[in-house]
Protein backbone atom coordinates (compact mmCIF):
# COMPACT_ATOMS: atom_id res chain seq x y z
CA UNK A 1 0.00 0.00 0.00
CA UNK A 2 1.38 3.30 -0.75
CA UNK A 3 2.24 6.21 1.40
CA UNK A 4 -0.87 8.37 -0.22
CA UNK A 5 -2.91 5.71 0.19
CA UNK A 6 -2.20 4.73 4.08
CA UNK A 7 -3.03 8.91 4.68
CA UNK A 8 -6.47 8.47 2.83
CA UNK A 9 -7.13 5.36 4.95
CA UNK A 10 -6.35 7.92 8.39
CA UNK A 11 -8.65 10.40 7.26
CA UNK A 12 -12.06 9.00 8.03
CA UNK A 13 -10.58 7.61 11.28
CA UNK A 14 -8.92 10.72 12.44
CA UNK A 15 -12.28 12.56 11.32
CA UNK A 16 -14.26 9.79 12.47
CA UNK A 17 -12.17 10.27 16.48
CA UNK A 18 -12.82 14.11 16.09
CA UNK A 19 -16.44 13.18 15.71
CA UNK A 20 -16.54 11.02 19.15
CA UNK A 21 -14.39 13.32 21.14
CA UNK A 22 -16.84 16.07 20.19
CA UNK A 23 -19.82 14.32 21.01
CA UNK A 24 -18.48 13.09 24.35
CA UNK A 25 -17.51 16.81 25.18
CA UNK A 26 -21.29 17.38 24.48
CA UNK A 27 -22.68 14.71 26.79
CA UNK A 28 -20.49 15.83 29.84
CA UNK A 29 -22.18 19.36 28.95
CA UNK A 30 -25.66 17.83 28.81
CA UNK A 31 -25.19 15.67 32.02
CA UNK A 32 -23.55 18.39 33.97
CA UNK A 33 -25.36 21.53 32.84
CA UNK A 34 -27.21 22.83 35.80
CA UNK A 35 -24.10 23.05 37.62
CA UNK A 36 -22.51 24.90 34.63
CA UNK A 37 -25.31 27.29 34.53
CA UNK A 38 -24.93 27.68 38.33
CA UNK A 39 -21.34 28.10 38.79
CA UNK A 40 -21.68 30.51 35.94
CA UNK A 41 -24.36 32.66 37.88
CA UNK A 42 -22.86 32.50 41.21
CA UNK A 43 -19.75 34.14 39.61
CA UNK A 44 -21.65 37.11 37.78
CA UNK A 45 -23.16 37.80 40.95
CA UNK A 46 -19.78 38.12 42.59
CA UNK A 47 -18.35 40.29 39.78
CA UNK A 48 -21.10 42.79 39.90
CA UNK A 49 -21.03 42.57 44.09
CA UNK A 50 -17.52 43.45 43.80
CA UNK A 51 -18.45 45.93 41.21
CA UNK A 52 -20.57 47.63 43.67
CA UNK A 53 -18.91 47.63 46.36
CA UNK A 54 -15.58 48.66 45.24
CA UNK A 55 -14.78 52.88 45.56
CA UNK A 56 -15.56 54.62 42.45
CA UNK A 57 -12.00 56.27 41.04
CA UNK A 58 -11.92 58.66 37.71
CA UNK A 59 -9.22 59.13 35.45
CA UNK A 60 -8.33 62.74 33.53
CA UNK A 61 -5.56 63.24 30.57
CA UNK A 62 -4.02 66.37 29.94
CA UNK A 63 -1.40 66.39 27.29
CA UNK A 64 1.44 68.47 26.84
CA UNK A 65 4.03 69.22 24.01
CA UNK A 66 7.62 69.98 24.84
CA UNK A 67 10.62 71.05 22.86
CA UNK A 68 14.29 70.16 23.97
CA UNK A 69 16.33 73.20 22.59
CA UNK A 70 16.83 75.97 25.44
CA UNK A 71 16.34 79.80 24.88
CA UNK A 72 20.29 80.05 25.25
CA UNK A 73 20.91 77.46 22.81
CA UNK A 74 18.57 79.77 20.70
CA UNK A 75 20.11 83.60 21.42
CA UNK A 76 23.75 81.69 20.87
CA UNK A 77 22.33 80.73 17.58
CA UNK A 78 23.12 76.89 18.79
CA UNK A 79 21.13 74.22 16.58
CA UNK A 80 19.48 71.19 18.55
CA UNK A 81 17.38 69.91 16.03
CA UNK A 82 19.34 66.15 16.15
CA UNK A 83 19.52 65.37 19.81
CA UNK A 84 21.32 62.54 20.32
CA UNK A 85 19.89 61.21 23.46
CA UNK A 86 15.82 62.04 22.77
CA UNK A 87 15.03 59.12 25.13
CA UNK A 88 16.89 60.61 27.92
CA UNK A 89 15.47 64.26 27.61
CA UNK A 90 12.23 62.82 27.28
CA UNK A 91 12.84 61.25 31.17
CA UNK A 92 14.34 64.11 32.22
CA UNK A 93 11.03 66.21 31.21
CA UNK A 94 8.79 63.18 32.59
CA UNK A 95 10.82 63.54 35.99
CA UNK A 96 10.00 67.71 36.03
CA UNK A 97 6.57 67.21 35.70
CA UNK A 98 6.18 64.79 38.40
CA UNK A 99 8.70 66.73 40.59
CA UNK A 100 7.20 68.22 44.43
CA UNK A 101 8.37 71.58 42.64
CA UNK A 102 5.62 70.97 40.18
CA UNK A 103 3.33 69.74 42.58
CA UNK A 104 3.96 72.60 45.15
CA UNK A 105 2.56 74.76 42.36
CA UNK A 106 -0.20 72.96 42.30
CA UNK A 107 -1.19 73.15 45.72
CA UNK A 108 -0.58 77.03 45.83
CA UNK A 109 -2.76 77.39 42.79
CA UNK A 110 -5.65 75.05 43.73
CA UNK A 111 -5.59 76.10 47.11
CA UNK A 112 -5.36 72.70 48.20
CA UNK A 113 -4.86 71.40 52.16
CA UNK A 114 -3.41 67.96 50.73
CA UNK A 115 0.36 67.74 51.08
CA UNK A 116 2.70 67.31 47.54
CA UNK A 117 3.32 63.83 48.44
CA UNK A 118 -0.71 62.98 48.51
CA UNK A 119 -0.99 65.11 45.17
CA UNK A 120 2.23 63.49 43.29
CA UNK A 121 0.26 59.60 44.39
CA UNK A 122 -2.82 60.99 42.74
CA UNK A 123 -0.54 61.81 39.47
CA UNK A 124 1.61 60.12 36.56
CA UNK A 125 3.26 61.55 33.77
CA UNK A 126 4.18 59.22 30.78
CA UNK A 127 5.92 60.64 27.35
CA UNK A 128 4.56 59.50 24.38
CA UNK A 129 6.67 57.02 22.53
CA UNK A 130 7.53 58.37 18.90
CA UNK A 131 6.08 62.19 19.67
CA UNK A 132 7.73 65.33 22.43
CA UNK A 133 4.27 65.10 24.19
CA UNK A 134 3.96 64.16 27.96
CA UNK A 135 0.45 63.14 29.42
CA UNK A 136 -0.75 64.02 32.67
CA UNK A 137 -2.70 61.27 34.26
CA UNK A 138 -5.13 62.54 37.08
CA UNK A 139 -6.89 59.68 39.42
CA UNK A 140 -9.16 60.08 41.97
CA UNK A 141 -12.89 59.37 43.51
CA UNK A 142 -14.22 62.89 41.65
CA UNK A 143 -14.56 63.17 37.82
CA UNK A 144 -13.88 66.77 38.26
CA UNK A 145 -11.36 66.82 40.43
CA UNK A 146 -9.13 64.43 37.76
CA UNK A 147 -9.63 66.96 35.29
CA UNK A 148 -8.85 70.01 37.46
CA UNK A 149 -5.81 67.93 38.72
CA UNK A 150 -4.29 67.09 35.32
CA UNK A 151 -4.76 70.69 33.81
CA UNK A 152 -3.24 72.05 36.93
CA UNK A 153 -0.36 69.89 36.77
CA UNK A 154 0.57 70.78 33.39
CA UNK A 155 0.31 74.21 33.67
CA UNK A 156 2.76 74.61 36.82
CA UNK A 157 4.53 72.38 34.76
CA UNK A 158 4.85 74.95 31.92
CA UNK A 159 5.28 77.55 34.51
CA UNK A 160 7.74 75.53 36.13
CA UNK A 161 10.08 75.97 32.77
CA UNK A 162 9.22 79.29 31.97
CA UNK A 163 10.55 80.01 35.53
CA UNK A 164 14.02 78.14 35.16
CA UNK A 165 14.46 79.45 31.62
CA UNK A 166 14.09 83.23 33.16
CA UNK A 167 16.67 82.40 35.85
CA UNK A 168 18.74 81.07 33.20
CA UNK A 169 18.41 84.34 30.88
CA UNK A 170 18.99 86.56 33.79
CA UNK A 171 22.34 84.65 34.94
CA UNK A 172 23.11 84.66 31.12
CA UNK A 173 23.00 88.84 30.55
CA UNK A 174 24.86 88.85 34.29
CA UNK A 175 27.59 86.65 33.06
CA UNK A 176 27.98 89.26 29.49
CA UNK A 177 27.84 92.37 31.32
CA UNK A 178 30.81 91.39 33.58
CA UNK A 179 32.42 90.65 30.39
CA UNK A 180 31.49 93.57 28.82
CA UNK A 181 32.94 96.05 31.63
CA UNK A 182 36.59 94.68 31.34
CA UNK A 183 36.74 95.33 27.25
CA UNK A 184 37.69 99.01 26.10
CA UNK A 185 34.61 100.32 23.95
CA UNK A 186 36.56 100.06 20.52
CA UNK A 187 36.92 95.95 21.00
CA UNK A 188 34.88 93.91 18.56
CA UNK A 189 34.70 91.06 20.93
CA UNK A 190 32.42 93.94 22.86
CA UNK A 191 30.16 94.69 19.82
CA UNK A 192 29.03 91.17 19.41
CA UNK A 193 28.61 90.65 23.26
CA UNK A 194 26.49 93.52 23.31
CA UNK A 195 24.56 92.16 20.59
CA UNK A 196 23.77 88.50 22.30
CA UNK A 197 22.93 90.56 25.45
CA UNK A 198 20.45 92.34 23.47
CA UNK A 199 19.01 88.99 21.80
CA UNK A 200 18.83 87.44 25.46
CA UNK A 201 16.53 90.34 26.55
CA UNK A 202 14.28 90.30 23.67
CA UNK A 203 14.46 85.77 24.68
CA UNK A 204 12.22 87.12 28.34
CA UNK A 205 8.96 88.07 26.33
CA UNK A 206 8.73 84.43 24.95
CA UNK A 207 9.95 81.99 27.74
CA UNK A 208 8.31 79.06 28.17
CA UNK A 209 6.94 78.81 24.79
CA UNK A 210 8.68 75.40 24.13
CA UNK A 211 5.86 73.65 26.02
CA UNK A 212 2.38 74.28 25.09
CA UNK A 213 -1.06 72.16 26.46
CA UNK A 214 -2.48 70.61 23.12
CA UNK A 215 -5.07 68.40 24.66
CA UNK A 216 -6.81 69.58 28.27
CA UNK A 217 -8.11 67.14 30.62
CA UNK A 218 -12.01 66.76 30.62
CA UNK A 219 -14.32 65.23 33.27
CA UNK A 220 -14.56 61.15 32.60
CA UNK A 221 -18.00 60.02 32.23
CA UNK A 222 -18.05 56.77 33.94
CA UNK A 223 -16.01 55.77 36.62
CA UNK A 224 -13.22 53.25 35.80
CA UNK A 225 -12.94 49.43 34.66
CA UNK A 226 -16.50 50.16 32.96
CA UNK A 227 -19.67 49.73 34.02
CA UNK A 228 -22.29 47.10 35.63
CA UNK A 229 -22.44 45.42 32.04
CA UNK A 230 -18.70 44.48 31.74
CA UNK A 231 -19.03 42.89 35.53
CA UNK A 232 -21.23 40.84 33.77
CA UNK A 233 -19.25 40.00 30.82
CA UNK A 234 -16.54 39.40 32.69
CA UNK A 235 -17.93 37.37 35.43
CA UNK A 236 -19.64 35.14 32.65
CA UNK A 237 -16.67 34.63 31.09
CA UNK A 238 -14.77 34.14 34.28
CA UNK A 239 -17.25 31.66 35.63
CA UNK A 240 -17.75 29.82 32.25
CA UNK A 241 -13.76 28.99 32.33
CA UNK A 242 -13.83 27.89 36.16
CA UNK A 243 -17.20 25.73 35.47
CA UNK A 244 -15.82 23.96 32.22
CA UNK A 245 -12.62 22.90 34.01
CA UNK A 246 -13.95 21.83 37.26
CA UNK A 247 -16.63 19.42 34.75
CA UNK A 248 -14.28 18.04 32.70
CA UNK A 249 -11.77 17.70 36.01
CA UNK A 250 -13.96 15.97 37.84
CA UNK A 251 -15.16 13.43 34.68
CA UNK A 252 -11.13 12.42 33.85
CA UNK A 253 -11.28 11.51 37.45
CA UNK A 254 -14.13 9.62 37.58
CA UNK A 255 -13.67 6.01 36.20
CA UNK A 256 -17.21 5.36 36.00
CA UNK A 257 -19.22 4.98 32.50
CA UNK A 258 -21.48 7.65 31.86
CA UNK A 259 -22.79 6.61 28.48
CA UNK A 260 -24.33 3.78 25.63
CA UNK A 261 -21.67 4.65 23.76
CA UNK A 262 -19.14 4.02 26.13
CA UNK A 263 -20.40 0.69 26.76
CA UNK A 264 -20.81 -0.39 23.67
CA UNK A 265 -17.02 0.76 23.17
CA UNK A 266 -15.52 -0.45 25.85
CA UNK A 267 -17.68 -4.46 26.02
CA UNK A 268 -17.55 -4.31 21.73
CA UNK A 269 -21.04 -5.48 21.65
CA UNK A 270 -24.05 -3.28 20.09
CA UNK A 271 -26.97 -2.35 22.46
CA UNK A 272 -29.56 -4.18 22.54
CA UNK A 273 -32.09 -1.92 24.74
CA UNK A 274 -31.99 0.97 26.96
CA UNK A 275 -34.25 0.28 30.53
CA UNK A 276 -35.14 3.63 32.39
CA UNK A 277 -33.82 4.39 35.53
CA UNK A 278 -36.74 2.53 38.15
CA UNK A 279 -37.06 1.37 41.69
CA UNK A 280 -39.83 -0.80 41.45
CA UNK A 281 -38.63 -4.36 42.50
CA UNK A 282 -41.89 -6.12 40.94
CA UNK A 283 -43.88 -7.78 38.44
CA UNK A 284 -45.25 -5.13 35.91
CA UNK A 285 -48.77 -5.57 34.35
CA UNK A 286 -49.26 -6.60 30.80
CA UNK A 287 -50.46 -3.31 30.14
CA UNK A 288 -47.48 -1.44 31.63
CA UNK A 289 -45.06 0.74 30.17
CA UNK A 290 -42.50 -0.45 31.85
CA UNK A 291 -42.64 -3.27 30.38
CA UNK A 292 -41.96 -1.69 26.93
CA UNK A 293 -38.05 -1.88 27.41
CA UNK A 294 -38.13 -5.62 27.46
CA UNK A 295 -40.62 -6.07 25.31
CA UNK A 296 -37.86 -4.56 22.35
CA UNK A 297 -35.31 -6.23 23.80
CA UNK A 298 -37.48 -9.77 23.01
CA UNK A 299 -37.47 -8.74 19.22
CA UNK A 300 -34.28 -7.51 19.48
CA UNK A 301 -33.56 -11.31 20.65
CA UNK A 302 -35.94 -12.89 18.12
CA UNK A 303 -34.24 -11.40 15.28
CA UNK A 304 -30.80 -12.39 16.52
CA UNK A 305 -32.75 -15.81 16.82
CA UNK A 306 -32.45 -16.32 13.01
CA UNK A 307 -29.00 -16.69 12.93
CA UNK A 308 -27.94 -18.48 16.01
CA UNK A 309 -29.81 -20.92 18.10
CA UNK A 310 -31.23 -18.77 21.44
CA UNK A 311 -33.08 -21.54 23.59
CA UNK A 312 -31.15 -21.04 26.78
CA UNK A 313 -30.30 -17.49 27.62
CA UNK A 314 -27.83 -16.67 30.55
CA UNK A 315 -28.42 -13.15 31.89
CA UNK A 316 -25.16 -11.69 33.68
CA UNK A 317 -23.26 -8.10 34.65
CA UNK A 318 -19.88 -7.44 35.60
CA UNK A 319 -20.50 -6.41 39.08
CA UNK A 320 -23.86 -6.59 41.31
CA UNK A 321 -25.95 -3.60 41.64
CA UNK A 322 -26.67 -3.58 37.55
CA UNK A 323 -29.96 -4.75 37.59
CA UNK A 324 -29.16 -8.50 35.69
CA UNK A 325 -31.99 -10.16 37.85
CA UNK A 326 -34.47 -7.43 36.92
CA UNK A 327 -33.55 -8.05 33.29
CA UNK A 328 -34.14 -11.77 33.49
CA UNK A 329 -37.30 -11.33 35.25
CA UNK A 330 -38.95 -9.31 33.16
CA UNK A 331 -37.75 -10.90 30.18
CA UNK A 332 -38.90 -14.00 30.96
CA UNK A 333 -42.53 -11.89 32.02
CA UNK A 334 -42.50 -11.10 28.03
CA UNK A 335 -41.46 -14.16 26.61
CA UNK A 336 -44.58 -16.06 28.36
CA UNK A 337 -46.74 -13.00 27.42
CA UNK A 338 -45.82 -13.91 23.75
CA UNK A 339 -47.24 -17.13 24.02
CA UNK A 340 -43.89 -18.91 24.35
CA UNK A 341 -42.88 -21.39 27.46
CA UNK A 342 -40.40 -19.74 29.34
CA UNK A 343 -38.74 -21.33 32.49
CA UNK A 344 -36.53 -18.61 34.34
CA UNK A 345 -33.86 -20.67 36.40
CA UNK A 346 -31.59 -18.72 39.26
CA UNK A 347 -28.80 -20.26 39.05
CA UNK A 348 -27.40 -17.50 41.20
CA UNK A 349 -26.64 -19.49 44.26
CA UNK A 350 -24.76 -17.21 46.33
CA UNK A 351 -27.66 -14.25 46.53
CA UNK A 352 -30.69 -15.51 45.19
CA UNK A 353 -33.47 -12.87 45.22
CA UNK A 354 -37.13 -11.87 45.75
CA UNK A 355 -38.76 -10.08 43.14
CA UNK A 356 -42.44 -9.38 43.99
CA UNK A 357 -44.30 -12.65 43.97
CA UNK A 358 -41.39 -14.55 42.22
CA UNK A 359 -39.42 -16.41 44.80
CA UNK A 360 -36.40 -17.05 43.61
CA UNK A 361 -34.69 -18.21 46.87
CA UNK A 362 -37.03 -21.25 47.61
CA UNK A 363 -35.46 -23.95 49.71
CA UNK A 364 -36.52 -26.73 46.44
CA UNK A 365 -35.02 -25.84 43.62
CA UNK A 366 -32.07 -26.32 41.39
CA UNK A 367 -29.82 -27.67 44.31
CA UNK A 368 -32.40 -30.07 44.99
CA UNK A 369 -32.69 -31.35 41.38
CA UNK A 370 -28.65 -31.52 41.32
CA UNK A 371 -29.09 -34.13 44.42
CA UNK A 372 -31.53 -36.12 42.49
CA UNK A 373 -33.92 -35.42 45.11
CA UNK A 374 -37.25 -34.91 43.58
CA UNK A 375 -37.97 -35.15 39.45
CA UNK A 376 -37.49 -31.63 37.99
CA UNK A 377 -40.86 -30.94 36.89
CA UNK A 378 -42.24 -30.88 40.38
CA UNK A 379 -39.69 -27.98 41.06
CA UNK A 380 -40.74 -25.74 38.86
CA UNK A 381 -42.93 -23.11 40.36
CA UNK A 382 -45.98 -20.94 38.67
CA UNK A 383 -45.72 -17.51 40.34
CA UNK A 384 -48.28 -15.47 38.14
CA UNK A 385 -51.46 -17.67 37.89
CA UNK A 386 -52.73 -15.69 35.23
CA UNK A 387 -49.92 -16.70 32.99
CA UNK A 388 -49.36 -20.23 32.80
CA UNK A 389 -46.38 -20.38 30.53
CA UNK A 390 -44.28 -18.53 32.92
CA UNK A 391 -42.72 -21.57 35.15
CA UNK A 392 -39.57 -20.93 37.74
CA UNK A 393 -36.94 -23.32 39.34
CA UNK A 394 -35.94 -21.50 42.09
CA UNK A 395 -32.23 -21.72 43.57
CA UNK A 396 -32.70 -24.10 46.11
CA UNK A 397 -30.97 -24.18 49.66
CA UNK A 398 -27.61 -22.62 48.99
CA UNK A 399 -24.16 -24.88 48.86
CA UNK A 400 -20.95 -23.62 50.05
CA UNK A 401 -19.00 -24.46 47.14
CA UNK A 402 -21.29 -23.02 43.99
CA UNK A 403 -19.20 -22.96 40.92
CA UNK A 404 -18.16 -26.84 41.64
CA UNK A 405 -22.07 -27.34 41.61
CA UNK A 406 -22.46 -25.40 38.96
CA UNK A 407 -19.70 -27.00 36.52
CA UNK A 408 -21.28 -30.81 37.09
CA UNK A 409 -22.83 -32.78 34.40
CA UNK A 410 -26.06 -32.41 36.09
CA UNK A 411 -26.63 -28.86 35.33
CA UNK A 412 -26.16 -29.39 31.40
CA UNK A 413 -28.87 -32.16 31.93
CA UNK A 414 -31.21 -29.43 33.67
CA UNK A 415 -30.97 -26.84 31.18
CA UNK A 416 -31.21 -29.23 28.16
CA UNK A 417 -34.44 -30.77 29.80
CA UNK A 418 -35.96 -27.49 30.24
CA UNK A 419 -34.94 -26.15 26.60
CA UNK A 420 -36.20 -29.45 25.43
CA UNK A 421 -39.62 -28.68 22.44
CA UNK A 422 -38.40 -25.29 22.13
CA UNK A 423 -39.12 -23.97 25.63
CA UNK A 424 -37.06 -20.09 26.42
CA UNK A 425 -35.06 -20.64 29.38
CA UNK A 426 -33.60 -17.69 30.70
CA UNK A 427 -30.53 -18.13 33.42
CA UNK A 428 -30.02 -15.55 36.33
CA UNK A 429 -26.80 -15.86 36.84
CA UNK A 430 -24.15 -13.86 39.37
CA UNK A 431 -21.79 -10.95 38.29
CA UNK A 432 -18.58 -12.08 36.17
CA UNK A 433 -16.14 -10.53 38.21
CA UNK A 434 -16.26 -11.32 41.81
CA UNK A 435 -16.29 -15.27 41.67
CA UNK A 436 -16.11 -17.95 38.92
CA UNK A 437 -19.47 -18.67 38.72
CA UNK A 438 -20.69 -17.31 35.84
CA UNK A 439 -17.18 -18.31 34.38
CA UNK A 440 -17.90 -22.16 34.81
CA UNK A 441 -21.51 -21.31 33.56
CA UNK A 442 -19.90 -19.64 30.16
CA UNK A 443 -18.36 -22.77 29.31
CA UNK A 444 -21.82 -24.38 29.34
CA UNK A 445 -22.52 -26.48 26.18
CA UNK A 446 -26.17 -26.32 27.31
CA UNK A 447 -25.83 -22.14 26.96
CA UNK A 448 -26.58 -20.97 23.81
CA UNK A 449 -26.08 -17.27 24.84
CA UNK A 450 -25.43 -14.54 26.91
CA UNK A 451 -26.56 -11.50 27.55
CA UNK A 452 -24.78 -8.68 29.46
CA UNK A 453 -26.76 -6.07 32.13
CA UNK A 454 -24.46 -2.78 32.12
CA UNK A 455 -25.79 -0.29 34.57
CA UNK A 456 -24.71 3.73 33.50
CA UNK A 457 -23.56 5.33 36.37
CA UNK A 458 -22.73 2.48 38.18
CA UNK A 459 -19.74 0.35 36.13
CA UNK A 460 -16.37 1.41 36.19
CA UNK A 461 -14.08 1.64 33.22
CA UNK A 462 -11.57 -1.13 35.02
CA UNK A 463 -14.62 -3.37 36.00
CA UNK A 464 -16.07 -3.32 32.38
CA UNK A 465 -12.73 -4.51 31.31
CA UNK A 466 -12.09 -7.10 32.97
CA UNK A 467 -15.76 -8.43 32.30
CA UNK A 468 -14.75 -8.17 28.54
CA UNK A 469 -11.14 -9.94 29.36
CA UNK A 470 -13.46 -13.23 31.07
CA UNK A 471 -15.78 -12.70 28.21
CA UNK A 472 -12.94 -13.14 25.64
CA UNK A 473 -11.85 -16.16 27.19
CA UNK A 474 -15.28 -18.53 27.56
CA UNK A 475 -16.81 -20.28 24.83
CA UNK A 476 -20.54 -18.99 25.12
CA UNK A 477 -21.05 -15.71 23.32
CA UNK A 478 -22.82 -12.47 24.24
CA UNK A 479 -25.56 -10.96 22.28
CA UNK A 480 -25.40 -7.64 23.32
CA UNK A 481 -26.09 -5.36 26.53
CA UNK A 482 -28.90 -3.92 28.16
CA UNK A 483 -28.11 -1.22 29.23
CA UNK A 484 -30.12 0.06 32.51
CA UNK A 485 -30.32 3.48 34.53
CA UNK A 486 -30.68 5.30 31.49
CA UNK A 487 -32.20 8.65 32.28
CA UNK A 488 -33.04 9.88 28.85
CA UNK A 489 -34.43 6.11 27.18
CA UNK A 490 -35.98 7.93 24.41
CA UNK A 491 -32.13 8.22 22.75
CA UNK A 492 -31.51 4.33 23.27
CA UNK A 493 -34.92 2.60 21.77
CA UNK A 494 -37.64 3.30 24.19
CA UNK A 495 -39.80 6.25 24.62
CA UNK A 496 -43.57 6.54 24.45
CA UNK A 497 -44.08 9.39 27.03
CA UNK A 498 -48.04 9.33 27.32
CA UNK A 499 -48.52 7.08 24.56
CA UNK A 500 -50.65 4.00 26.52
CA UNK A 501 -53.34 1.44 25.88
CA UNK A 502 -56.63 2.76 26.50
CA UNK A 503 -58.25 -0.61 25.31
CA UNK A 504 -58.88 -4.06 27.10
CA UNK A 505 -55.23 -6.18 26.25
CA UNK A 506 -55.98 -8.50 23.48
CA UNK A 507 -54.01 -11.54 23.31
CA UNK A 508 -51.89 -11.78 19.60
CA UNK A 509 -51.51 -14.62 17.97
CA UNK A 510 -47.92 -16.46 18.07
CA UNK A 511 -45.58 -15.05 15.70
CA UNK A 512 -43.13 -16.32 13.79
CA UNK A 513 -40.39 -14.66 16.06
CA UNK A 514 -42.48 -15.06 19.58
CA UNK A 515 -43.95 -18.44 19.24
CA UNK A 516 -42.45 -22.24 20.05
CA UNK A 517 -40.46 -23.24 17.38
CA UNK A 518 -41.00 -26.79 15.98
CA UNK A 519 -38.38 -29.51 17.52
CA UNK A 520 -34.88 -29.12 16.69
CA UNK A 521 -31.76 -30.90 18.00
CA UNK A 522 -31.42 -29.54 21.26
CA UNK A 523 -28.07 -29.60 23.00
CA UNK A 524 -29.74 -31.82 25.16
CA UNK A 525 -29.61 -34.27 22.37
CA UNK A 526 -26.33 -33.56 21.16
CA UNK A 527 -25.47 -34.20 24.60
CA UNK A 528 -27.14 -37.31 24.49
CA UNK A 529 -25.50 -38.87 21.14
CA UNK A 530 -21.96 -38.24 23.08
CA UNK A 531 -23.09 -40.78 25.91
CA UNK A 532 -22.46 -44.22 26.38
CA UNK A 533 -25.33 -46.45 25.22
CA UNK A 534 -25.50 -47.78 28.86
CA UNK A 535 -25.62 -44.51 30.31
CA UNK A 536 -28.51 -43.60 27.86
CA UNK A 537 -30.53 -46.54 29.09
CA UNK A 538 -30.17 -45.63 32.85
CA UNK A 539 -32.30 -42.31 32.17
CA UNK A 540 -35.64 -42.18 32.66
CA UNK A 541 -37.93 -40.66 29.83
CA UNK A 542 -38.89 -37.63 30.84
CA UNK A 543 -42.75 -37.09 32.22
CA UNK A 544 -45.77 -34.84 31.89
CA UNK A 545 -44.79 -31.88 33.95
CA UNK A 546 -46.20 -31.72 37.48
CA UNK A 547 -46.53 -27.84 38.25
CA UNK A 548 -46.05 -27.26 42.01
CA UNK A 549 -47.14 -24.24 43.47
CA UNK A 550 -45.51 -21.74 45.01
CA UNK A 551 -45.01 -23.38 48.46
CA UNK A 552 -41.70 -23.70 50.79
CA UNK A 553 -41.09 -27.76 51.48
CA UNK A 554 -38.86 -29.08 53.89
CA UNK A 555 -35.16 -28.45 53.02
CA UNK A 556 -33.38 -30.98 50.61
CA UNK A 557 -30.29 -32.46 53.39
CA UNK A 558 -29.10 -34.40 49.92
CA UNK A 559 -27.38 -31.37 48.67
CA UNK A 560 -24.82 -31.54 51.85
CA UNK A 561 -24.03 -35.75 50.68
CA UNK A 562 -23.08 -33.87 46.97
CA UNK A 563 -21.65 -30.85 47.67
CA UNK A 564 -20.66 -30.33 51.32
CA UNK A 565 -22.45 -28.50 54.04
CA UNK A 566 -25.46 -26.22 53.22
CA UNK A 567 -25.44 -22.64 54.24
CA UNK A 568 -27.89 -20.99 55.72
CA UNK A 569 -31.10 -21.24 53.34
CA UNK A 570 -32.15 -17.35 54.31
CA UNK A 571 -31.81 -15.38 51.21
CA UNK A 572 -31.10 -11.11 51.16
CA UNK A 573 -32.29 -9.28 48.83
CA UNK A 574 -30.36 -9.00 46.11
CA UNK A 575 -29.04 -5.22 45.14
CA UNK A 576 -29.87 -5.83 41.57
Amino acid sequence: MSTSDQVEGRAPALEGNKQEGLLAGLEIVDRHWQAIVLVICATVVVFVLAHESKAKSYTATASVTFQNNTLSDSALNISTATSSEPQREADTEVLVAHSAEVAQGVRQQLKLPTSTSELLSDVKVEAAPTADVLNVIATTGNAQTSATLANAFASQYIAFRAKAQLVGIASAQAKIRDQITGLPSTSPERSTLEQTLVRLGSLQAVAGSGANIIGRATPPTGPNGGGISQAVVIGFLVGGAIAFSLIFLLESLDRRVKTVADLERGYRLPALVGVPQTRARTVHAESSVLLEPYRILRSALGFTAVTRPLNTLLVTSAVSGEGKTTVAVNLAHVMALSGRRTVLVELDLRRPATFGPIELAAQRGVTTAITGAAELDSLLVRPLPDLPNLLVLPSGSLPHNPSELLGTERVVDILSELAADGTMVIVDAPPLNPVADTQVLLDNPAIDAAILVARIDRTTREEMRQARSILDHHKVEPVGIVVTGVRDPSRYGYGYGSYEATAAPVEAPATELTAARPPRETTRDRAARRRPPDAEKQRTRRQEPKIAEPEVAEQDTDVEALTGPVRGSTSKQASD
